[in-house]
C-alpha cells in the first residue's frame, strides 16, 4: 500500500530514500543536478539531495530553506515562513517559482508573500530544482533557474484492493525562538476516488543571536532579533477521480498568517490570507499525453508595525494589498518515433493588483486625510506558447531543444497621495501624481526564450551536460508603477532587506539573460560509494533591472545629497543596466568505511562560489553569497543516521556601494544531528550552531527589527538551538 506523505520535517520523511531499490517513497525531492533534468531518476541526482535534506530535519516552517541543501542554493532572510530563494546569484522574482503548476505574483510592495510561502514543508510531495538552464516546457518569464514544488500525487487502491488509507501526524520544537509546530496528513482512496487532507500550524517567537549586537532599547535585550516572530496556518484538501489512464484532480488550499515579523524590513505583516483553487487533468492515450490546468488565487495582504517596531513610535501605518491570480494552461506530449518526443503547449495568466494605504490613525498627521494609492487596478496578462523537442540520439547522447514565445501586457489606473502638500496634487499635471496619471501607462512586451541542452554519457562512470539558454523577463507591477518620490513612500517600496527607498520606472525594458553552463559528473559503479559533480556557469544579462540613485528631477527625497551619499539609507529608482554573473558549484561524497558493528561512514563536501558584476555601475551586484563550504561526516547505523557538519562561509567583501550594502565577516558553524526511525515512529534531534558562534547573515541585509531604525547593523544569524521532532506514520 502506498501511504500518504508522512513528515513535514523534510529530512525525516526522506530516510526511505537511503536505499537504491527504487521503491515508492512517501516523499521524493528531485534536484536536477547538474541542472537540466536528465538525471532526475538517477541515484546521484536524488539520493545526494535526500541526504542533505535528512540532515536538515529541523526545517519545518520555511520551504525556501530547502534550497540550502544544494551548493548553488541559499535564502535571503525575510520572515519566518517567507524566505526569498536564491539560485546562483539570482533571487525572488528573477526565478521561476511554481507551486502545484503555477506561479503566484508577489502581492506586496515588500515581497512578504513569495510563491514558496504558500506551501509548507508538511504538504510537499516533490521538489524539482533547475539551478541554471530551464527547459522552456517548464515555464518562462524568468531570467534565472526554477524551483518547482508539488503536493503529493493522489493515491489509489491497486487492483484487487477496494480501499487504502494512510497518513502521519507529527510535531517539532526549536529552542531558539521557542518555535513549535504540528501537522496532520491523511489520505483515503478507492480504485477510482481519492481524497487527501494536509494541515499544519507553526508558531515562533523572536530568535536570539549568539551575543548582544545592539543596545537594549525599549526593554528589548541586546541579543534578541526583534520582529522575527510569526504564526501560520495551512489547510489543504485534494480530491481526485481516476478512470482508465486519466486523472482529474481538484485542490483547495487556504493559508492564514495572522502576523509575521520582518527583522530586515521597515514593515511587518499583520495578515496574509490566501485561497487557491486548482483544477488539474492528466490523461495518457495511445497517441501521447494531455495535461490541462485551470487555477485561481485570491490574496488579501496587510502590513503595519507589530509591537517591536511600534515601541517608541506610537503610531500605525496600515498598508493593504489585494491580489488576484488566475489562468489556464495546456500541454501535449507526442512521441514522434522511438527517438524523438515533442512537447508543445500554451498558457494564459492574469494578474490583478490593488495596493492602497488608508490614512494613518496616529500623530503623523501628514499621512492623511486621503487614502494613498500605490497601484490602482494594476493588470498583467501573459500569453505564452512553447515547443520542446527531446531526442535520444543513441545510448550516449540526448538533447532537449525548445522555443517559447510570450506576450506580456500591463496597465494600471490613476493614483493619489495622502495629501497634496506632501505628495502632490493629482489634478496638477506638473506634480508627480499628475504626471503619472496623464502618462500612457499601458505596456506590451514581446519576449522569447530558447533552451538547448545536450547530455553526453561516454561510460557508466561519467557524464557531461552542456546547457545554453536565452531567457527573458518583463518588468513586474512593482518595478513599473510605484510613483512617489516622498521619502516615507519610497521607504515602503522594496524587497531587498536594505532599508533603502525605491521608485518605479515606466520606461523599463524586459531583462534578457544569456546563460551557458557545463556540468561534469563522475562516480563509481555505485554512486553512493563516491561521486563528484562540478558545474561552472556564466550568465550575461542585458537590460538587467537594477537600480540607480533617483535623479533630482523627481524632487522629494531625490536630492543632490542622496546622489553622493556613501553611507546611510539612500533613495533609488529601478533602471535597466548590464550585468554578468559567473561561478562554480561542487558536490561530492565518498564512503570512508562500511562495518557490521558501526555501520557506514560517508564524508560529503559541497562548495559554491558566485560573482556578480554590474557592468553599468562598475560595482558588484547586490546580495551575492560569498564562497561557502559544507563538510559533513555521516553515519548510517541501523535505524540511526548521525551527522557532524561544519559550515564555512568566507567574508563578504564584494558589496554594492550604490545601495550601501554592508560587509560581513567570515564564520564557521558546527551542527550535530541524529535521526532514529523504527516501525511507524521517527524522531530527530539537532544541536544547531553548537558552539554558539555569532555571525552576520551575508544575505540578511540590515537589521530593522526595532526603533530607532539605524543604518549599519547587519542582520545576525541564530545562536545555539536545540531542535527536536517526532512523527508517527499510520
Amino acid at each position: 500500500m502506498r501511504r500518504a506523505p508522512i513528515h513535514p520535517l523534510i529530512g525525516a520523511v526522506l530516510l526511505a530514500l537511503a536505499n537504491s531499490s527504487g521503491a515508492t517513497t512517501p516523499m521524493t525531492i528531485n534536484i536536477n543536478l547538474p541542472g537540466y533534468g536528465f538525471m532526475t531518476d538517477s541515484a546521484d541526482g536524488v539520493l545526494n539531495a535526500s541526504a542533505n535534506a535528512r540532515d536538515n530535519a529541523h526545517l519545518a516552517s520555511n520551504t525556501a530553506k530547502i534550497l540550502q541543501n544544494i551548493p548553488e542554493g541559499s535564502v535571503s532572510a525575510a520572515g519566518g515562513v517567507s524566505g526569498l530563494p536564491v539560485l546562483n546569484g539570482l533571487s525572488d522574482n528573477q526565478l521561476l517559482l511554481q507551486v502545484n503548476g503555477f506561479s503566484t505574483p508577489n502581492a506586496c510592495a515588500n515581497h512578504m508573500n513569495p510563491p514558496l510561502s504558500y506551501l509548507p514543508p508538511a504538504a510537499i510531495g516533490q521538489i524539482t530544482i533547475y539551478p541554471t538552464v530551464v527547459p522552456v516546457s517548464v515555464g518562462g518569464n524568468a531570467v534565472g533557474g526554477a524551483v518547482i514544488v508539488k503536493s503529493p500525487q493522489p493515491i489509489f487502491a491497486k487492483t484487487g484492493s477496494h480501499f487504502v488509507s494512510g497518513g502521519s501526524v507529527g510535531e517539532f520544537y526549536q529552542s531558539n525562538g521557542h518555535i513549535y509546530g504540528t501537522h496532520l496528513n491523511a489520505a483515503a482512496a478507492t480504485r477510482h476516488f481519492s481524497i487527501n487532507y494536509s494541515g499544519s500550524y507553526v508558531h515562533g517567537g523572536n530568535y536570539t543571536a549568539a551575543k548582544a549586537f545592539k543596545p537594549v532599547t525599549y526593554g528589548i535585550p541586546g541579543d534578541v532579533v526583534a520582529s522575527s516572530l510569526y504564526e501560520a496556518v495551512y489547510q489543504n484538501l485534494n480530491a481526485a477521480y481516476r478512470w482508465k489512464q486519466q486523472v482529474l484532480e481538484l485542490g483547495v488550499q487556504y493559508q492564514s498568517i495572522p502576523y509575521q515579523g520582518f527583522p530586515s524590513a521597515r514593515m511587518d505583516m499583520t495578515g496574509n490570507h490566501s485561497t487557491r483553487l486548482n483544477l488539474h487533468y492528466q490523461g495518457r492515450f495511445q497517441w501521447g499525453e494531455l495535461e490541462l490546468q485551470a487555477y485561481n488565487q485570491v490574496v488579501q495582504h496587510n502590513m503595519n508595525f507589530l509591537a517591536d517596531k511600534n515601541l517608541g513610535a506610537m503610531m500605525g501605518m496600515p498598508m493593504n494589498t489585494q491580489g488576484v491570480n488566475n489562468g489556464v494552461k495546456g500541454k501535449i506530449a507526442v512521441p514522434l518515433d522511438t527517438r524523438n518526443r515533442l512537447e508543445f503547449g500554451a498558457s494564459y495568466n492574469h494578474e490583478h493588483l490593488n495596493d492602497w494605504w488608508p490614512p494613518a490613525t496616529s500623530k503623523m498627521s501628514m499621512m492623511g486625510p486621503n487614502t494613498y494609492i500605490t497601484i490602482d487596478n494594476g493588470r498583467r496578462d501573459r500569453y505564452a506558447a512553447f515547443a520542446d523537442l527531446k531526442t535520444q540520439w543513441d545510448p550516449q547522447w540526448n538533447s532537449d531543444l525548445g522555443l517559447r514565445l510570450e506576450d506580456v501586457r500591463m496597465n494600471s489606473g490613476p493614483v493619489q497621495g495622502y495629501n497634496a502638500m506632501m505628495y502632490g496634487n493629482p489634478d496638477n499635471p506638473q506634480s508627480l501624481p499628475g504626471t503619472f496619471n496623464r502618462s500612457d501607462r499601458q505596456r506590451q512586451y514581446i519576449i522569447w526564450n530558447f533552451s538547448a541542452i545536450v547530455h553526453y554519457q561516454p561510460d557508466k562512470h561519467s557524464s557531461y551536460t552542456l546547457g545554453l539558454a536565452r531567457k527573458a523577463q518583463a518588468p513586474s507591477l512593482y518595478e513599473l508603477y510605484p510613483w512617489s518620490s516622498n521619502a516615507m513612500a519610497m521607504n515602503m517600496i522594496g524587497w531587498f532587506n536594505d532599508g533603502n527607498g525605491y521608485i518605479g520606472n515606466l520606461n523599463l525594458k524586459p531583462e534578457t539573460a544569456n546563460t551557458v553552463s557545463l556540468a561534469a559528473n563522475f562516480h563509481g559503479s555505485d554512486p553512493q560509494i563516491w561521486h563528484v559533480q562540478i558545474q561552472p556557469y556564466f550568465t550575461y544579462i542585458h537590460n538587467y533591472i537594477g537600480a540607480v540613485r533617483c535623479p533630482t528631477s523627481l524632487g522629494g527625497a531625490c536630492t543632490a545629497a542622496n546622489l553622493h551619499a556613501e553611507s546611510g539609507f539612500v533613495y533609488l529608482q529601478f533602471a535597466n543596466q548590464t550585468a554578468e554573473i559567473w561561478g562554480i558549484n561542487m558536490d561530492s561524497s565518498a564512503r570512508l568505511a562500511q562495518t557490521r558493528r558501526y555501520g557506514t561512514f560517508t564524508m560529503s563536501a559541497k562548495a559554491a562560489y558566485v560573482r556578480g558584476d554590474n557592468l553599468s555601475n562598475h560595482t558588484p551586484l547586490y546580495h551575492m553569497m560569498p564562497l561557502n563550504l559544507r563538510l559533513a561526516l555521516h553515519q548510517n547505523w541501523g535505524a540511526w543516521r548521525n551527522t557532524i557538519e561544519e559550515q564555512l562561509v568566507a567574508a563578504k567583501n564584494q558589496v554594492d556601494a550604490l545601495r550601501n550594502e554592508p560587509q560581513t565577516a567570515g564564520y564557521g558553524l558546527l551542527n550535530l544531528r541524529t535521526a532514529y526511525r523504527q516501525g511507524h515512529w521517527q524522531a530527530s534531534l539537532e544541536l544547531a550552531n553548537l558552539l554558539n558562534q555569532f555571525y552576520e547573515q551575508p544575505l540578511g541585509g540590515l537589521y530593522l527589527g526595532q526603533r530607532p531604525m539605524t543604518y549599519g547593523t547587519a542582520l545576525p544569524g541564530s545562536g545555539r538551538s536545540v531542535n527536536m521532532s517526532l512523527q508517527y506514520q499510520f
